[in-house]
């Protein structure tokens, strides 16, 4: 059962309002499928309040894109239903895989764009000269429906995306600083490698809310650049968090802190305890700078030390950023140090991971699945399988986003079989004793509210959603009431031939297991990794950072499919970051070095893309070592130079060994 309390509560009684609001308007005017708005009404529903506004626009744009593809298509195609068919599964195909490269709101506008041809096309193509009517009414009624839930929505007691993002981005930084707090303990151990991965994964769901930001009424969305700056700051803070706890586990090994390094540690400590306050954060931070400039490069020790400083001065400057940054948020009106305030008129738009080639086969696998299931229609000369297209095309794009989306295809179409003895008990018991839109109203409303609480809880929210669309599509409500069982029969049937066409070929095409997804990912950041070492120029640090933390956030709910492996990989996954980082900073400084060690580092850079081109290749292994030779080589000429951007490589580069080679003997050792 789903949790019943006022937001689920409200958003079921809300989601139905508008349902009804938009059935009565559709039903008042006489448009042809009145229950088209009134599905559409669930469908834009969400529970806070500027995700519907976002969905909605990307929904009307969707469908009036793909209104406008039916009628180019369908008149000059409609005498050869072959081709038609062709340019309808490609028109579904090609949609699917532009929408899969953008992962944000705007890519629901492609893929409604692509499946919306399909319900019209095939729907009209027995009549192709109703093609443009179709097409009208279409569009109307799904904006019907669209105008109905957003206005329902954000004037009954609305949700805004702002009051959420605010209590995420709380419990992201509590969550940072806890993590410091276990890193800067004698006694660490409280913040597991699962808690660490979460943080990358709250990341990720942090930017999806501030993607509904534009669409909020809060007054969060006016700080929209602010909340940019928070996300910049947490997705450097997670490498830098674990590249710390690396340096603390390597000093501990050597003997532990000396008196000065040990006082730093606490006071960076208290300092987090007492909400990283931003006004005495330079005072830390020049502080740790002096202690820097005491600490010799003669033995590995002291470039441990040394790169643990770094590190520690990054998170402090880091986390002082954050809190500020989010006081700022709470508090728009106080003053905002010049530091933050620049913080925030640097911040933009961060990539995200997108995969090229399997969004292709994801919009291949569509395209193929609706020829089959059009073949079967022409072939056999099926009158419902118009349906199965329609369904099939619906299918393959809804769940084209999993990794394996049969089983999600599947599960839909078995919640679906819930709502079909539901639905011919309304439309062969209780709607013929109904005769008024009130006593409908009144029919629908417990079944209806019931399975809105459902669609309300994130957990249930597939299964609430199959039931009732499934429910409203097969009662078909229209203005005159004509029960049919042997049509209720055929075309329910026809729906589950498009969605076993759809999990046949998804499942031969498509489908990859959880261990192949992990691979998938894990690749794509080493081919990352041997392209930063092959370049010349150093991207931004948070634009890199923000594309291996969203790998991360995408990895981390993976790994529960792959068992005791889950904490290894998501070790594994933190190192690469690490790394990853490690090689940006010495990127950004090896054009301000001269002389032996720039070359030192370029051959280090050619055989760090050579290594992570063969783990790219061959799966995960050892460094060779003669990788270690290069990495010691390059560091021996870069500690000994003067200056900011040779402590910042040593740093580095001591991060680099640290990761890459966490085992090998001691840097002196290696070169005695």
């Amino acid at each position: 059962m789903p949790t019943l309390n006022r937001h689920t509560l409200l958003f079921s009684l809300n989601s139905f309002a508008a349902a009804m609001l938009a059935l009565y308007i559709a039903l008042a005017v006489g448009l042809p499928r009145p229950y088209w708005a009134m599905t559409t009404a669930y469908i834009i529903s969400q529970p806070l309040s500027g995700a519907v506004r976002s969905k909605a626009i990307y929904r009307i744009g969707g469908t009036i894109l793909g209104g406008l593809a039916t009628v180019a298509l369908v008149p000059n195609l409609v005498n050869s239903p072959p081709l038609l068919c062709l340019a309808l599964a490609l028109w579904v195909g090609g949609c699917l895989t532009i929408s899969l490269l953008d992962r944000t709101p705007r890519s629901y506008l492609m893929m409604l764009a692509g499946y919306t041809a399909a319900l019209i096309g095939f729907l009209v193509v027995n009549h192709p000269e109703t093609v443009f009517d179709v097409a009208v009414a279409r569009v109307v009624e799904i904006g019907l429906g669209i105008v109905c839930a957003s206005l329902v929505h954000s004037l009954v007691f609305p949700r805004p995306v702002g009051q959420v993002l605010q209590h995420r981005l709380g419990e992201w930084l509590a969550g940072a600083d806890r993590w410091a707090l276990d890193v800067l303990s004698e006694a660490p151990g409280a913040v597991s490698a699962r808690d660490r991965t979460a943080l990358a994964v709250a990341a990720g769901e942090i930017h999806t809310l501030t993607s509904h930001l534009p669409f909020d009424t809060s007054r969060l969305r006016d700080t929209r650049a602010t909340v940019r700056a928070v996300e910049d700051r947490m997705l450097i803070l997670i490498p830098q968090l674990s590249g710390l706890a690396d340096r603390f586990a390597a000093i501990e090994a050597e003997g532990g802190l000396d008196a000065e390094a040990a006082a730093l540690r606490d006071a960076a400590a208290d300092w987090i305890r007492r909400g990283a306050p931003f006004d005495s954060q330079a005072e830390l931070t020049d502080r740790i700078a002096r202690y820097q400039a005491t600490i010799p490069h003669k033995d590995w020790r002291g470039l441990l030390v040394d790169s643990l400083m770094q590190r520690l001065r990054e998170v402090v400057v880091g986390l002082g950023e954050a809190h500020a940054l989010r006081n700022h948020l709470r508090n728009p009106d106080a003053p905002v140090p010049q530091q933050v305030s620049q913080a925030i008129s640097t911040a933009g738009r961060r990539p995200l991971h997108v995969d090229l080639p399997l969004a292709l086969m994801s919009g291949a696998t569509a395209a193929i699945a609706i020829l089959i299931v059009c073949a079967l229609w022409i072939g056999l000369g099926w009158t419902e399988g118009v349906t199965a297209a329609m369904m099939a095309a619906v299918f393959c794009c809804l769940f084209a986003a999993l990794d394996d989306p049969a089983p999600q295809i599947a599960s839909f179409g078995a919640y679906s079989l819930i709502s079909l003895p539901l639905a011919a008990a309304y439309l062969f018991a209780i709607l013929p004793m109904v005769n008024d839109f009130e006593p409908l109203t009144l029919a629908l409303a417990p079944t209806l509210i019931v399975l809105g609480l459902y669609i309300a809880e994130p957990r249930t929210t597939g299964p609430g959603l199959a039931v009732v669309m499934t429910f409203l599509n097969a009662l078909a409500l229209q203005e005159e009431f004509r029960p049919d069982m042997a049509s209720f029969l055929n075309a329910n049937l026809a729906q589950y031939v498009g969605l076993l066409t759809a999990i046949v070929v998804t499942r031969t095409l498509r489908s990859m297991s959880t261990e192949a997804a992990v691979r998938r990912l894990l690749r794509r950041t080493w081919l990352g990794l041997a392209a930063l070492a092959r370049s010349r120029q150093a991207p931004e640090h948070g634009a890199f950072a923000s594309l291996l933390v969203d790998r991360l956030a995408l990895l981390s709910p993976k790994l529960a499919g792959v068992g005791e492996r889950r904490d290894q990989l998501g070790e594994a996954a933190l190192a690469d970051l690490r790394v990853a980082m490690n090689l940006v900073t010495i990127q950004a400084s090896q054009p301000e070095l001269r002389g032996a060690g720039a070359a030192r580092l370029a051959a280090l850079n050619a055989g760090l893309d050579a290594h992570f081109t063969r783990l790219a290749r061959d799966g995960r292994s050892a460094p060779e070592a003669g990788l270690l030779t290069r990495l010691d080589a390059a560091l021996a000429e870069v500690s000994g130079a003067a200056g900011e951007a040779a402590r910042t490589a040593t740093a580095g580069l001591v991060g680099l060994r640290r990761n890459l080679f966490p085992a090998a003997p001691a840097y002196g050792e290696t070169r005695s």
